[in-house]
């Protein structure tokens, strides 16, 4: 015979846990980790000591070359100082150049260099690879939908 307040208490106990390693966000996180870590080992076979962030900053520029810094970070998901610094060792490996806007010249836009569109290009099938290779044995319905999923949910914390 189960006691009531024994299966009350379990009630209250369970709502009163939280299990972080099976959350959403921590889910979350660590599957980014990965698919980082993954995008980053490529590249270092390839030869290229670029970082996924670093990556994220290329591609943007191979697709609208000559924004301004502060239209690089919000594109980017970063803050303006986390782009900053990735901006910095960007241009210190001659892949960008930061030049002063004409008409303001309190911003400055960014460029890919010659160089910096070469390295972008060179790694697209190795990004397209590991996307593949994360994506292995999933249904494309089932990738459409995270996809819908993880939009609707950055729209909820946006606000």
């Amino acid at each position: 015979m189960t006691n009531h307040n024994d299966s009350s208490q379990k009630k209250v106990a369970a709502a009163d846990t939280y299990n972080v390693d099976e959350s959403l966000p921590m889910l979350m996180a660590t599957c980014v980790k990965y698919m980082r870590e993954s995008l980053h080992l490529r590249f270092s076979h390839m030869g290229s000591p670029l970082t996924s962030e670093q990556w994220l900053l290329l591609t943007h520029l191979a697709h609208r070359d000559g924004v301004t810094q502060k239209d690089l970070a919000k594109q980017s998901n970063r803050t303006e100082v986390a782009a900053l610094n990735l901006l910095n060792k960007l241009e210190k490996d001659d892949l960008v150049v930061r030049r002063r806007d004409p008409v303001d010249g309190r911003c400055k836009r960014v460029y890919l260099t010659a160089k910096g569109r070469k390295l972008q290009r060179s790694l697209i099938s190795s990004a397209k690879d590991n996307i593949s290779q994360m994506c292995k044995g999933i249904p494309n319905d089932d990738i459409e939908l995270l996809k819908t999923t993880i939009l609707k949910i950055t729209g909820n914390l946006k606000g």
